[in-house]
């Protein structure tokens, strides 16, 4: 019977290598040692593949935002508490707007119009200063060789575009010297760390969905339909660093990692030295929050030209009702 845990490593589109799934998870077969802190991280995922199990039982959750919504609430209880949720579209500052699924972004420093009111079923436009995430949500990713024209929505190669238009939005780049807004050290005082990009605010988007769908002859290795699929978008011209950071569909989870190296050493982010790590046997959603925490833990956000909104508003403001003007510079008259 044929092997169903395999990973396969790659740089996007080209041919990938088997190796046992325990490089990803940590543990050795047959040893007795322990990951990280003990057993509390394999328990986290654990917990988190119970919360989305749920959610592959309720028929209702196929079709419009339910799903959307369900995963948003389970989301906000894992999250750290800087990172707000909504449903929406990514909007730059020359007003061009992508993506219609999670956004996650930095809620201290903004706050959108929906957040207090909590309404995830409106959804918002959000800054793309201010995101730290994107995530398209499907129900079945269908990642076959030929997917029925009903089902062309919720396919790898749309997800995959859908995600390439959230990436190439423009926000200006935050460099690495930045410690935080307005505050950095002199240029070229941070190296740029192996496997990582060199901004400090890269995009991060990611493509999950609760099942996948693979041809028949390859149902005992989905990664293999899924690398098949990445390897024909990026023929048709996609650029390596606008594939999703992570794809997590039913068991198979895809993740960058750094080149050339025989074990496992995961990244946050595509990065011009990454690969593609693409693996069975995972529980794949699970392992995707805890990756996802990663990067946003990673990021730091750049600042929202306020001077360009407020001075925009203020001019139409002029152009309909006129203004008037008080020189502060002025000496002041004794009357």
């Amino acid at each position: 019977m044929a092997r169903t845990d395999k990973t396969r490593t790659a740089q996007p589109g080209t041919a990938a290598a088997s190796r046992d799934r325990s490089a990803l998870t940590g543990r050795v077969q047959g040893s007795p040692k322990r990951g990280p802190y003990g057993d509390w991280s394999e328990e986290v995922v654990e917990h988190l593949d119970r919360e989305f199990r749920k959610f592959r039982a309720l028929k209702t959750l196929e079709l419009g935002p339910e799903l959307e919504i369900a995963i948003c609430h389970a989301l906000r209880r894992c999250l750290p508490g800087r990172a707000g949720i909504c449903r929406g579209w990514v909007v730059d500052v020359a007003g061009d707007q992508q993506g219609d699924d999670i956004i996650i972004y930095d809620a201290a420093r903004f706050p959108t119009l929906r957040a207090l009111g909590g309404d995830l079923a409106i959804r918002e436009r959000v800054p793309a200063e201010a995101v730290l995430a994107y995530i398209e949500v499907k129900h079945t990713l269908y990642a076959q060789a030929k997917v029925p024209d009903k089902n062309q929505g919720q396919s790898l190669v749309t997800a995959c575009r859908q995600v390439a238009a959230v990436k190439q939005l423009k926000r200006a780049p935050v460099p690495l010297e930045m410690i935080t807004p307005r505050i950095g050290l002199p240029d070229g005082s941070i190296k740029r760390r192996p496997g990582f990009p060199a901004i400090r605010n890269p995009w991060y988007a990611a493509v999950w969905a609760l099942n996948v769908r693979v041809d028949r002859h390859l149902k005992h290795d989905p990664a293999e339909a899924v690398k098949q699929r990445i390897a024909e978008i990026r023929s048709a011209g996609t650029r390596g660093a606008h594939l999703p950071d992570v794809i997590a569909a039913g068991s198979v989870l895809t993740t960058p990692a750094l080149r050339g190296e025989r074990s496992m050493d995961p990244r946050p982010f595509i990065a011009r030295d990454t690969k593609l790590v693409i693996t069975n046997g995972m529980k794949a959603l699970g392992a995707a929050v805890w990756h996802l925490s990663w990067a946003i833990d990673d990021m730091l956000l750049g600042e929202i030209p306020w001077r360009r909104v407020l001075a925009k508003q203020l001019q139409r403001a002029e152009d309909e009702h006129g203004s008037v003007r008080l020189d502060l510079t002025r000496p002041r008259r004794r009357i």
